[in-house]
């Protein structure tokens, strides 16, 4: 931790971590340590995470890199998300939704304003729903704003978004980026800079290094209570554990077991286990003729011994079996869908007529390659010859997600809709099964959160009896801390991460 004697000296190294709440969007800080001592409000936290952002424009950038630096902290939407997923206020105070579910009537904020200092006005808010929302937005949330019919400013602080038809999870939409408003007249390149309304401008950012935030002089809310906040991109987890233990790093996020072993009985830190929303996936291309076999997908996955691979990397990871973890209110146990047995996978490969097949792994360099290697050893076993291409993140986005030029690919999603995108045959998989687009249509449109929990259940159980993916685990979330450090959010922060009520102890 490092004093700040002004928010401009953050650039090269503090970090900051957050909480969360109970109203508005980022005012309370989740419980994690207890420091006997009085918080400094003038402390800049440093943070080791993930992915770093491959550009800072969330209207139209892809990458749990930039929601978790993003999200609440630097952007915000009519409501917020708090560690426990509950719907707070945020740019709206208040709002109402018809009883057929399909008119949603919000009243805005007043005196809100934008990083550079303009009023944020209705239109802003219109402009920035209709944008998301839009048959060509570029925005990667817009697939969960399909169902927006309209939106109009009905006064000066009151606007009315339309659905075609009920969506259960509208407002939990709203806090992603697709809900995100941003100002209409800006000149500001959202690519290397940022603009938003939340308690954080950006600092600087030091590509490959690091980003810092700084607190917003003129925030419609509480002001942070830290003095600022430096997310560290370090790769190799013996430099981040060294930073730890030095002072340069306060919080660890996303620790290895030979870290998480190294300062569990030392006093002066905290490890704490959070909830997970992500799953390592081995993405198949259903557009490639083999991987349209439902008995090759099943093969390679009977094929891939996920026990062994959880213990390869130490164990902090569980055996999933689709895309859901136990922390989902629609989980379902479904490790035995496709249970590791590679007598079973050559009968399968020979019914199909694949015995010797060939396939590239196309994967980002972000991932370590004895996963890959493991994989590829696996299939080998069973007669399937796999060529590992790796790239950088970057590219992966450019060529794999978007342009969908991949045979398999390793990717760990973190977004916890990541289920319903499996109804998307657009999305980059192209899986395109009927009766998993209706199941997450009646979930979608469930009048209670019971009625769409059972209609998820049944869509994730068909897509791992479909083998549409292969789910290799599901990685614990833990993270390590200074004794001094309270406030970070533990559960699910790759992908809502408050960092303005993290707090250091003088």
């Amino acid at each position: 931790m490092r004093r700040s004697v002004a928010f401009t000296a953050l650039a090269l190294s503090g970090v900051l971590l957050a909480g969360c709440s109970t109203s508005p969007a980022n005012d309370a800080a989740p419980e994690t340590s207890a420091p006997t001592t009085a918080a400094d409000p003038t402390a800049i936290v440093d943070i080791r995470v993930g992915l770093e952002p491959t550009s800072l424009d969330v209207t139209t950038t892809s990458g749990a890199g930039l929601v978790q630096v993003m999200r609440g902290n630097v952007y915000q939407g009519l409501v917020g998300l708090t560690e426990d997923r509950t719907i707070v206020p945020a740019l709206a105070t208040e709002w109402d939704i018809s009883e057929d579910g399909l008119t949603y009537t919000f009243t805005v904020r007043d005196g809100v304003v934008f990083h550079d200092g303009t009023p944020m006005t209705m239109d802003d808010v219109v402009a920035s729903l209709t944008a998301a929302s839009a048959d060509d937005s570029k925005n990667p949330d817009a697939k969960r704003m399909t169902g927006v019919v309209s939106v109009t400013a009905t006064d000066d602080s009151t606007v009315q978004i339309v659905l075609a038809e009920r969506d259960i999870n509208f407002l939990e939409t709203l806090t992603t980026g697709a809900g995100y408003i941003v100002s209409q007249t800006s000149t500001v390149d959202l690519a290397s800079a940022t603009n938003g309304t939340g308690p954080y401008t950006l600092g600087q950012w030091n590509r490959g290094a690091t980003l810092s935030l700084e607190p917003f002089a003129d925030y419609w809310g509480d002001a942070p209570s830290n003095g600022g906040v430096v997310f560290h991109y370090i790769a190799d987890e013996a430099t981040a554990a060294t930073a730890l233990r030095g002072g340069e790093l306060d919080v660890l996020v996303g620790a290895s077991p030979e870290t998480t072993e190294l300062f569990a009985a030392d006093d002066a830190f905290q490890v704490a286990e959070g909830e997970s929303t992500s799953w390592m996936t081995l993405g198949f291309n259903h557009t490639v003729e083999s991987l349209q076999d439902q008995r090759v997908r099943e093969a390679i996955r009977r094929s891939i011994d996920k026990t062994e691979l959880i213990e390869v990397l130490g164990g902090q990871a569980l055996e999933v079996g689709t895309i859901t973890v136990p922390s989902d209110t629609w989980h379902v146990d479904a490790t035995d869908t496709a249970a590791f047995d590679t007598a079973e996978a050559k009968k399968l490969l020979k019914e199909a007529g694949y015995e010797d097949l060939e396939l590239t792994l196309t994967v980002s360099n972000t991932y370590d390659t004895i996963i890959t290697e493991f994989i590829a050893a696996e299939l080998a076993e069973v007669g399937i010859d796999v060529t590992i291409e790796t790239v950088e993140f970057a590219t992966w986005l450019e060529d794999v997600f978007t342009n969908k030029k991949f045979e398999m690919t390793m990717v760990l999603h973190v977004d916890p809709a990541t289920a319903t995108y499996y109804a998307n045959p657009n999305y980059y998989w192209s899986y395109d099964n009927a009766e998993v687009q209706g199941l997450i249509a009646d979930a979608r449109t469930a009048l209670t959160e019971d009625e769409r929990d059972e209609a998820m259940r049944d869509a994730v159980t068909l897509v791992a009896e479909d083998s549409a993916s292969d789910w290799l685990y599901s990685p614990k979330n833990i993270i390590v801390a200074g004794s001094d450090v309270a406030g970070f959010a533990v559960d699910r922060n790759s992908t809502n991460f408050p960092v303005s009520g993290i707090t250091i102890a003088e």
